[in-house]
């Protein structure tokens, strides 16, 4: 099989996957969030938000580093290893950062009993293995990941039917998330010296290596990664932390479904931008061919996110109360402001791959600090007085800042300002260029 067609059939596997999980998933929560009701739904994802924030700590921004070298050529025991390392000292780090902390402030922790979130900051540990994820990607066997992914979701989302079809209460589902991130790790291992034995050879601990150097210089080259991983991840879940110590469970469960309902649509931009990197990267010798293209996806994308929302604005009242139950209907105008954000995290998309192919990865860290800093003084203000319409607001506008407004900051990133400004207008342009 040709590079060409194994590329294909690589995107397809993954693509595939996407859907299964993002049908899965979705079905699930509702069930989960119609039998949990909102004030136990949101101490659920008050669990899941908090997991999240120390992710991070396992990645050190190594996940694309790991791919790279193995691809050009680097001992995959030697970039495992290191890598696997680097990511468990890394986890083991924020899990007694994590500790300490909530030990020291366990007295303000009401929305949940303090010894979860300490389980979950040590669960967070076996994400380390997660590294083996990267391996696939170098070897272009996506099917593996697929086949991990989907089998540990179908395990957890048959554990949480189970559970609901029992009565059980809220620490099994709980219990669930946990076992499936330790399930996922144990896969991928399973996987590794399968495919390994299969493809190659049967893999044993002599073969790894710890190579001191080599790892200290991976960290150094994942540094501004793991700071903007950081950033990203406090502004992508800062709002629901806050919203559950500052108002409450029941109103983190409302707004829980309304940012889901928002967040399920975001798999689309990464799925258009990564299939068209490649040919923007051809295109990049030849500069009005580059920027015409970079304008032609932009706006493809920004005008994608519009009549999504548009389309979601208009059945939030309806969809929400079905969906999820009459107990969720206030999520329906907390939705209606969220769903808006989708306009600057599809053109963030495009953005993104752009500070790449630009060598601009420091201002990346720049933008996501921006968004960090901004949404938690928002959300500081506006959720006491507004409650979940205020984070949904926070969102909007620390999304917009860091993926819009910044870019006219620095003359570097002025250009794919004035590009997100014009694909705005491309339906006109388009009638003009139609009809001229």
């Amino acid at each position: 099989m040709n590079s060409t067609k194994k590329a294909l059939r690589n995107t397809a596997w993954l693509f595939s996957e996407r859907i299964i999980t993002l049908a899965i998933t979705f079905l699930i929560n509702i069930f989960l969030a119609r039998y949990l009701a909102p004030e136990q739904f949101g101490q659920y994802n008050f669990i899941v938000s908090f997991l999240a924030l120390l992710a991070p700590f396992t990645s050190l921004g190594l996940n694309a580093l790991v791919t790279r070298e193995i691809v050009n050529g680097r001992s995959q025991y030697e970039v495992l290893c290191s890598s696997f390392l680097l990511r468990l000292i890394g986890g083991l780090v924020g899990a007694t950062i994590a500790v300490v902390g909530i030990l020291i402030w366990q007295s303000s922790i009401e929305l949940v009993d303090p010894k979860w979130l300490i389980v979950a900051a040590v669960i967070n540990i076996s994400s380390a293995l997660y590294v083996i994820e990267f391996y696939f990607q170098a070897e272009v066997a996506s099917k593996y990941i697929v086949f991990i992914r989907v089998t540990t979701l179908i395990i957890s989302s048959a554990a949480k039917l189970v559970g609901i079809l029992l009565k059980a209460d809220l620490s099994f589902f709980i219990w669930v998330f946990f076992v499936e991130l330790i399930i996922r790790g144990v896969l991928y291992v399973s996987g590794y010296i399968y495919y390994n034995k299969h493809f190659s050879e049967v893999i044993t601990l002599k073969h790894f290596s710890w190579n001191k150097t080599y790892a200290f210089s991976l960290l150094d080259q994942s540094k501004w990664l793991v700071l903007s991983g950081f950033m990203s991840v406090v502004y992508l879940k800062i709002d629901q932390l806050m919203i559950g110590q500052m108002v409450g469970a029941t109103e983190l469960g409302v707004y829980s479904v309304a940012a889901r309902l928002s967040e399920v649509w975001y798999f689309f931009p990464l799925a258009l931008t990564t299939s068209f990197f490649p040919k923007l990267l051809k295109a990049r010798g030849n500069r009005e061919s580059y920027n015409f293209q970079l304008e032609q996806l932009c706006g493809v994308l920004l005008w994608m996110a519009i009549i999504i929302a548009i389309a979601v604005s208009l059945l939030g009242g309806w969809l929400v109360p079905f969906a999820f139950g009459e107990p969720y209907a206030p999520a329906a105008p907390i939705l209606t402001i969220h769903i808006w954000a989708g306009c600057f995290i599809f053109m963030r998309a495009l953005l993104s791959k752009w500070l790449i192919a630009e060598g601009l990865l420091k201002f990346s860290l720049f933008t996501h600090g921006i968004a960090a800093i901004v949404n938690i003084v928002l959300n500081y203000f506006l959720i006491p007085k507004f409650g979940g319409e205020g984070a949904a607001i926070a969102t909007l506008i620390s999304y917009a800042s860091a993926s819009y407004f910044v870019l006219w900051l620095h003359p570097k990133t002025q250009i794919m300002a004035l590009i997100m400004t014009k694909s705005v207008f491309m339906p006109a342009t388009y009638c003009i260029r139609k009809f001229k």
